[in-house]
């Protein structure tokens, strides 16, 4: 089945989806990525890292239109705020959702190079709005079996900052090395085996005490998640960030647990 069928098939299971939940207000968060050298994928994660894709035919381009109008429109709303462009945008994303699958049934480098934007405008709608359905659907991409996407684009979303606001958006083995703004490093490391397990322990590295917020993405999809230091629990609920503010120590380790 070609790619032209296939979107013609999704094209009639839009008109018996319901349109959808209702549209979350919009929250302008713009954090920003860390220089790829500050950051390390491990493990799994690294695994999942391949080349850009290159490839662009005519039969994408339907796809590469809308990808291209929501990217756009996300470059404005970094600028203004517009109610109506964000409910407009969040519509398009909603229906643009549901080809996923069908760019993923195809194996064609132009379905690969389509799904590579697609993490992109994921990885910058996630930047914008810190609205964790965004990282979701990042995440989801990262560690789809049949594509690899660019350790640049993986890199600018899986940490993100404002100022010593830090975002943990992407679940993965890695480390962060952040420069704070009053001196001194922090390295922040994750180390889990997932999406085999859905356990991740969080260690602190640095010379000196540094107070930091550090807000920890639970996905949607996640069952009476924990965050805990030792007998200390955090505030965890799915689709949500978990806040920990706190003076960070070198040694510190923290228990996260996206199923219990």
């Amino acid at each position: 089945m070609n790619l032209v069928r296939l979107i013609v098939i999704s094209g009639i299971a839009l008109l018996f989806t319901a349109c959808g939940s209702e549209n979350k207000s919009f929250n302008r968060a713009n954090s920003q990525s860390f220089a790829e050298k500050q950051i390390t994928l491990e493990g799994t994660l690294s695994l999942r890292i391949g080349a850009d894709s290159v490839n662009q035919t005519q039969e994408s381009s339907i796809f590469l239109k809308n990808l291209e109008e929501m990217l756009f429109v996300t470059g404005m709303l970094k600028k203004t705020k517009s109610d109506s462009s964000w409910t407009a945008l969040q519509k398009s994303w909603e229906e643009f959702r549901i080809n996923e699958a069908v760019l993923l049934a195809d194996t064609s480098g132009n379905s690969v190079f389509v799904l590579q934007k697609w993490a992109e405008l994921n990885s910058q709608l996630l930047k914008l709005t810190g609205d964790i359905r965004f990282g979701d659907a990042l995440e989801k991409l990262i560690y789809e079996p049949k594509l690899h996407l660019p350790e640049r684009l993986i890199k600018s979303a899986i940490y993100t900052h404002i100022d010593d606001q830090i975002f943990i958006n992407i679940i993965g083995s890695s480390s962060l090395n952040h420069q704070h703004t009053t001196g001194g490093t922090i390295k922040l490391i994750q180390k889990t085996e997932y999406p085999l397990t859905n356990e991740i322990a969080l260690f602190c590295e640095c010379s000196d005490t540094r107070y930091l917020d550090v807000f920890i993405r639970i996905p949607e999809w996640a069952i009476n998640p924990t965050v805990s230091y030792g007998n200390v629990k955090y505030v965890a609920h799915p689709g949500e960030y978990c806040q920990v503010s706190r003076k960070w120590r070198n040694g510190d380790e923290f228990s996260i647990k996206l199923k219990n």
